[in-house]
C-alpha cells in the first residue's frame, strides 16, 4: 500500500474544537485515528495559522476538546511518520501565476502542498477549492467529499 500526503486546512482544528457540530467532531477524530491506523501523512508548516490553532487547542480546558487534541498532538503532530513538519525555509517559492487568484491567508497551505509535493489539498472553502482546482496540477478535494472517500477505502 502506498503512502498518501495532505495538506489539510484549518477545519480540522475547528472540527476538533468543536466549532462545527458534534458531528464534525467525530468525524475528524475518525480521521485521525485511520490516518494513524495507516501509512499516510498530513504536511504542516511550522509556525502556520494551522499550527498556532493546533497549540491553542492543546490550551482548552473542556474534556472532549482536550481528548482530541491530545489525540491530534501525541499521534499525529509528534510521529515524523505521521506528519512532516517544515520550517519555514523548507518551503518552495511559488510562481506569481501560482500565487494569482490565491488569498494570501492560504498561500501557506499551497507552498507546504508543492514542497511536499502532496497528494491533496483538503479544504471546507468552497471559494478557495475553486480556486485551487482552477490550478492544471493541483488536486484539491472538499472536506466531506475527501472524508467519504477517505472512510471507505480499506
Amino acid at each position: 500500500m502506498s503512502s498518501k500526503c495532505f495538506v489539510i486546512n484549518e477545519w480540522l482544528i475547528h472540527d476538533l474544537a468543536g466549532d462545527n457540530g458534534e458531528n464534525a467532531q467525530e468525524e475528524s477524530s475518525e480521521f485521525l485515528w485511520r490516518l494513524k491506523e495507516k501509512c499516510d501523512q498530513i504536511a504542516v508548516l511550522i509556525n502556520s495559522p494551522w499550527m498556532e490553532k493546533a497549540y491553542r487547542l492543546m490550551k482548552q480546558g473542556n474534556l472532549p476538546i482536550c481528548i482530541f487534541s491530545k489525540q491530534l498532538h501525541y499521534d499525529i503532530l509528534k510521529d515524523f511518520k505521521k506528519c512532516r513538519l517544515l520550517e519555514r525555509d523548507e518551503i518552495k517559492n511559488l510562481s506569481e501565476a501560482t500565487k494569482n487568484g490565491i488569498p494570501d491567508d492560504d498561500l501557506y497551505l499551497v507552498e507546504t502542498y508543492y514542497s511536499v509535493n502532496a497528494n491533496v489539498i483538503v479544504t471546507s472553502d468552497k471559494p478557495l477549492q475553486e480556486v485551487l482546482s482552477s490550478k492544471a496540477d493541483m488536486n484539491v478535494r472538499l472536506r466531506d467529499d475527501f472524508l467519504r472517500e477517505y472512510f471507505e477505502e480499506r
